[in-house]
């Protein structure tokens, strides 16, 4: 694979792993009963979707397909 590639990977997973901890409520805790952001939500969809997508990509590279 690529650096590109696995950069992408690697970067990918942190946001997953950021919006995974954003959105299970061990970091960002609500405020006198606040509902906690969407932002984890939100990060976690969008590292999933690029780690599919990088994934992919890499998987393509790697068998050598066009």
């Amino acid at each position: 694979m690529s650096i590109g590639i696995s950069l992408g990977l690697l970067l990918s997973a942190v946001v997953t792993g950021f919006g995974l901890v954003l959105a299970s409520g061990l970091a960002g805790h609500p405020v006198d009963g606040q509902v906690p952001s969407d932002w984890g939500w939100s990060l976690l969809m969008m590292g999933g979707a690029s780690l599919f997508a990088f994934g992919y990509a890499g998987w393509r590279r790697a068998t050598g397909r066009p």
